[in-house]
């Protein structure tokens, strides 16, 4: 139980004690840095919750072998997550090693994504998903086809299967809302209160400080009562996002931000990877990321210079930015470009840091939890950065 959550020992601890003595409680918070396992965790523990036996990760019991392939029918997983690094970097594991434990890596990996896309989610919107749908119904063939037990393709076929799912997740992902809509909310309500009695249900919302407030609300009356035999977990890297009317329905379970050591350890364990090529699971992510990181890059010191020198010209390739998706990796590349000038600048103006920093912590604020039009924040950031 709970042996691919690794370097949290706390977390697994408290975790194992409270499935024992079966007094896990029916809304909970994981919550701590990026990277640091809370999906994992969750997605275990709803396994151990359905399993019929001890929980062991090889449990043959039949939730334990959907849990592990993240096909429970009981299980919901909506908010949102990039995963296209995850599985970029799973389909390349798959490549160098064809064991089973690499085959599950990226069936997990695509699933997490797929997952986010149940019909109990997007009932009364499947207009909205016309042109995703086929593309998510040849994902769902390629990873069965992937499943431990079932023979791999040749060499060159594999190959092309592996390209074609990396590329079909990366089109999904773009459908995927940037926060948590207030109809998916209440769908999520409707199913855990009135689907059938029995095996236990789990509903994760993930980077729930993105919802916004009319999808924070409608979820207050689901976390005061959760429904019998389910779990609400919550997963969140920034806690002090949430309302405290919120934070006060759930037990907190805090991660801790893994050590250097550790996280090479999940580089070598998990993703076959050279500890020393990288500076750690950031870094590693960070070069799967799918989408020109260069030109973003480019695009982001562009922005600093005109702003600053009060060009009133707004650059055309910032324009292109036009969903909340590249938003955020625009916003993070404006910080990696900002970080590297208060590094490289020899008399360092303190003052104007503080405010740049504080112009990208509003923005990421705007662009996550209150739903603002991209072009809107991103006016009012150059504005900012002129004025000063």
């Amino acid at each position: 139980m709970f042996e691919n959550l690794l370097h949290q020992e706390n977390i697994t601890s408290r975790l194992r004690h409270d499935v024992a003595e079966k007094s896990v409680p029916p809304a909970i918070l994981f919550s701590g840095p990026a990277m640091s396992g809370k999906l994992t965790a969750a997605l275990e523990l709803a396994r151990s919750l359905s399993c019929e036996k001890e929980a062991a990760w090889n449990c043959s019991c039949g939730h334990c072998r959907s849990h592990r392939s993240l096909a429970h029918p009981r299980t919901i997983l909506a908010g949102s997550r990039d995963m296209t690094p995850e599985i970029a970097a799973s389909a390349e594991v798959l490549r160098r090693d064809k064991s089973d434990a690499p085959r599950f890596l990226l069936v997990r990996s695509a699933r997490k994504l797929l997952r986010r896309f149940d019909p109990v989610l997007w009932e009364g919107d499947e207009k909205k998903l016309v042109k995703t749908r086929p593309i998510m119904e040849r994902l769902a063939e390629s990873i069965d086809k992937l499943l431990p037990g079932n023979p791999l393709p040749s060499e060159k076929k594999l190959e092309k299967l592996l390209d074609s799912l990396v590329d079909d997740c990366a089109f999904i992902q773009k459908s995927l809302p940037a926060v948590l809509p207030v109809s998916q909310v209440r769908h999520i309500t409707g199913w855990a209160v009135h689907s059938s009695a029995g095996d236990h249900k789990t509903v994760i919302i993930d980077a729930a400080e993105r919802m916004p407030v009319a999808s924070r609300n409608a979820l207050l009356k689901f976390l005061e009562e959760p429904p019998p035999d389910t779990t609400a977990i919550l997963i969140t890297d920034r806690k002090s996002m949430l309302l405290p009317t919120v934070i006060s329905r759930l037990r907190d379970y805090s991660f801790r931000k893994r050590s250097s050591s550790e996280e090479a350890e999940v580089l070598r364990r998990v993703f076959r990877e050279d500890d020393k090529r990288w500076g750690g699971l950031v870094a590693y992510f960070r070069a799967w990321r799918n989408g020109p990181s260069e030109i973003m890059q480019g695009t982001a010191s562009l922005f600093i210079d005109n702003a600053s020198s009060g060009n009133p010209i707004f650059p055309k390739e910032v324009s292109d930015i036009r969903d909340q998706l590249d938003l955020v990796i625009f916003l993070e590349a404006l910080s990696c470009e900002l970080q590297k000038r208060w590094r490289d600048s020899e008399v360092p103006d303190h003052k104007r840091a503080a405010m740049e920093i504080e112009w990208l912590r509003e923005a990421r604020i705007r662009t996550e939890s209150l739903n603002m039009p991209v072009s809107l924040i991103l006016r009012g950031l150059y504005s900012a950065m002129g004025t000063f």
